[in-house]
This record gives C-alpha cells, sequence and structure tokens, in this order.
C-alpha cells in the first residue's frame, strides 16, 4: 500500500491539472456551452451537407449544418447522425429536422449579413422529419 500512495497523488495531481478550465478552448466543438437549445423548443430547420463549390469559399467544408432562420449551425458530433443523413452528401438536397443541442462558438468568423450567425453545434437529438 505504502509504494501505491505516491502512485495515488500523482493521479490526483494529473487529474487536477487535467480539469483546469484555463485550457479550455475559446471556441470550437471544445469550447465552452454558450446557449441550450431543449428538445422542448421544438425547432424545427434545414440539415445539409456543405461542400466547396466556390473555389474560394473554404467555410467548414464537408460538414453537416443545421439552418433555422438567421442562424447556421455547423455540426459537431457528426456521428450522432448515424449515417441517417448520408444521401445528403450525395444529392446536395436538404432535409427538414427537429433538433436540440448545444452552441458554442465558431473559430472562423465569416463576414456576412448582419442578421445571419454561424455557431457550432452539439446535437443531443435529431429526428427527420
Amino acid at each position: 500500500m505504502k509504494k501505491q500512495l505516491p502512485l495515488i497523488y500523482l493521479f490526483l495531481i494529473f487529474l487536477f491539472i487535467g480539469c483546469n478550465n484555463e485550457d479550455m478552448p475559446t471556441c470550437g466543438c471544445d469550447s465552452k456551452i454558450q446557449t441550450t437549445i431543449p428538445e422542448s423548443a421544438n425547432l424545427i430547420g434545414q440539415i445539409s451537407y456543405k461542400t466547396q463549390i466556390d473555389p474560394l469559399d473554404d467555410y467548414y467544408n464537408n460538414t453537416f449544418w443545421i439552418g433555422y432562420n438567421n442562424h447556421r449551425m455547423i455540426i459537431c458530433n457528426e456521428d450522432f447522425l448515424n449515417d441517417e443523413f448520408d444521401d445528403l452528401k450525395i444529392s446536395g438536397e436538404t432535409a427538414e429536422v427537429q433538433f436540440s443541442g448545444y452552441l458554442k462558438e465558431v473559430c472562423k468568423r465569416k463576414i456576412d449579413i448582419a442578421e445571419v450567425t454561424y455557431q457550432r453545434i452539439i446535437l443531443t437529438s435529431i429526428q427527420r422529419l
């Protein structure tokens, strides 16, 4: 037991240092949550898969997006979709979805009309309508 005690102390020190929030990114999927969209909000948006069509547009290409009114949300946890929306990658179409999740700051800002906002989203639920 005496030999294990220093290892336990070392583990606790690393655990404490590793949990320090000062190292948390200020943007992106691993950053702090800005807003929560609860399931009870029953938000309905359009999901699409963004590919690069314009050679000058390299803004979060090859990712799934959800559009809701003037909000554009780039999905962080695409594995949550379970291949259910893979048809959109090929067709280039959109599908109506009801969704909820955690909104986070994007790292790459996009200059656009003032009414449009861009955020990252970690989905907690999504249902194709």
